[in-house]
This record gives structure tokens, sequence and C-alpha cells, in this order.
């Protein structure tokens, strides 16, 4: 008997099966036959039937994120930087000793600083041979009622000006300025219709200085 129902059990099976093949859709069920266990009293799939597996439903939701993994090895050293300067070391620093008036460079001839030997103590310039961006500085001590002097870029190019006007008293006109030069380009100071400077051949109250800050 139990011989003549296993095979009119798979007839039935299969006609289910594929009555339901043309409307199933991914993630619907599929129908499973396992009729009998085995003597052993343990379940094992498929031994005394038929089974059907399941379609994939899709993907399910995102988890939630893992901990953090262990560090890595760190990586190779990277090429070696550029240093700002690239071995151009340019900076200058003078005093004034000498009287100047009306609308004379000033050439200030004591000389404490000349790396790189760009100032010119004869004519009071600075030439420039390295290109990059530099900070100039200078402080002129009056000698009379007024004084400006002009921190002036090549031959007519003012880019500073400073100006000392106190008739009673000895007066500084001071002033700086950070400049992008090219090689060629020359600085100076220049006095602009001004009473003379102040003279003196012991102290460094006149001063001019300037330096390069980075290469471009």
């Amino acid at each position: 008997m139990a011989g003549f129902r296993l095979p009119v059990l798979l007839t039935i099976v299969i006609l289910t099966f594929r009555s339901l093949e043309g409307t199933s859709q991914p993630g619907s069920c599929r129908l499973v036959c396992d009729p009998f266990q085995g003597q052993s009293g343990t379940h094992e799939l498929g031994a005394n039937g038929l089974v059907i597996p399941l379609s994939s439903s899709g993907q399910g939701p995102v988890g939630p994120a893992g901990p953090p993994g262990k560090a890595g090895p760190p990586g190779l050293p990277g090429p070696k930087g550029m240093g700002c300067l690239k071995k151009e070391t340019v900076a200058f620093y003078a005093a004034l000793k000498e009287d100047f008036g009306k609308e004379d460079i000033l050439k200030f001839s004591t000389v404490m600083t000349n790396l790189g030997g760009r100032y010119d103590a004869s004519t009071g310039t600075f030439t420039c041979n390295v290109a990059g961006v530099y900070y100039f500085s200078y402080h002129i001590v009056k000698n009379g009622l007024s004084l400006r002097a002009d921190l002036t870029l090549n031959d007519h190019q003012i880019v500073a000006s400073a100006v000392a006007v106190d008739a009673l008293h000895t007066d500084t006109a001071s002033n700086s300025a950070v400049l992008e030069l090219k090689d060629g380009d020359r600085v100076y100071v220049r006095l602009n219709k001004s009473h003379s400077t102040f003279k003196d051949t012991q102290n460094l109250f006149s001063t001019f200085s300037g330096h390069l800050l980075y290469v471009l």
C-alpha cells in the first residue's frame, strides 16, 4: 500500500508544480514534499520525496557596519620636498652716513649684510637676480622741515612712501613692502622734493634692508 501511495503523491506534486510554474514570481514560495522520515528518526533532506528550491527574493536590507579593521602597515616614504629657498640666500642691510636732499637716490654706504652680493652701495640699488618674493624696509631721519622718501622699483614706479614733517623735532620716515620681483628688477629709496637727510657718521639711524622670502 505504501508503494502505491508514493507514485500517486509524486504525480500530484508534479502536476501542482506545473500549474504554479507560470504564475510564480521571484521570491514566492515553492512546494516542498518530503513525506517520510528515515527509519533512524532523523530527517534527511530529499531522502523520501521531492525538494523544490526557492527562488532568490532579491537583496535584503543593509546590515550594520562592522567594527574598524586593524591599521595597515605604513606606506613608503614620499618624494623629498623642495626647500622654500632652493639654496638661494639673498639679504642685505645697510646704513646711511652722508646727507642727501631734494630728489636724490639714497646711497647707504655702510653695508652690514650683503648675502648674495646684490646690493650696490655706490648706487644705493638692490638688483634682483633670483625671481621671487622679497621684503624691503627703510627708515630715514630728516634734517630740516620735511622729508618724503619713496621706495622705487626700476625707473620711476613708487611702491611705498614715507614722510617726516615735524618741523620742531627730529622725525623719521619709515615704511616697508613685499614685492614680487623678476630677474633684473631694481629697488632703491629716493627722496621726493625733500629737505636733507640727517648726517651722522657715528650712529645707524637711517637704514635700508631687504631679503628674499621665497623663490618663484
